[in-house]
């Protein structure tokens, strides 16, 4: 439900909410399992459509706070992730979680992070709910029948919070997306991510 319009600029309710704390997810033993259905999106002008996107092979979505800095040091990765797969018809999304961050803000802080994907806005954090992503920066991949087949960190390259790797061993969204499109089994599919929570509902 939306809020009184700014000039300029979707109305969406704001709450205040305290910044996400750090966090490491955890994992299950077993990847949930979710139904295939058409997941509710909202991108930064309020426009509602569904994913997974149309004619995708696969979409990731990266859910972000926009003063996580290890969400901001992701940002390049993003962007090359983005502009790897594209040309696989792979669309890819970063996600703001938080209530208190105004469409606009999101716009100021994607142009100075340079962030070249599609933004999208889930500040009652809908879209989180429904794929179960907790943390940020979380990456969730969706088949082109909107089933998650891979949900957790991008890499390895943060082993802890503060911590970072000189580069990584693994990289899990990148395996996990090349598995899909190969049409093989995504041999990790659940992965845990060091990163900030998402704040509460």
């Amino acid at each position: 439900m939306r809020g009184t319009s700014r000039a300029g600029e979707v109305g969406w309710p704001r709450l205040s909410i305290a910044a996400g704390l750090f966090a490491v997810s955890s994992i299950s033993a077993h990847t949930p399992s979710y139904a295939a259905t058409a997941i509710r999106a909202v991108d930064l002008n309020g426009t509602v459509f569904s994913l997974p996107a149309a004619a995708s092979r696969a979409t990731v979505l990266i859910f972000v706070l926009h003063d996580c800095p290890i969400c901001n040091r992701y940002a390049p990765e993003i962007n090359r992730i983005a502009a790897d797969y594209k040309p696989s018809d792979v669309a890819t999304y970063v996600v703001y979680e938080e209530r208190d961050l105004r469409p606009s803000q999101a716009r100021a802080h994607a142009k100075a992070y340079g962030l070249t994907c599609g933004l999208l806005y889930d500040p009652w954090h809908e879209l989180a709910n429904k794929v179960t992503a907790t943390s940020a920066p979380e990456a969730v991949v969706l088949s082109p029948t909107g089933e998650v087949v891979y949900r957790g960190r991008i890499d390895d390259s943060f082993y802890h919070f503060g911590m970072l790797s000189r580069q990584p061993t693994t990289h899990d969204l990148r395996d996990a997306v090349d598995a899909l499109l190969a049409g093989k089994e995504i041999a990790v599919s659940q992965t845990p991510v060091v990163g900030c929570s998402i704040p509460p509902d």
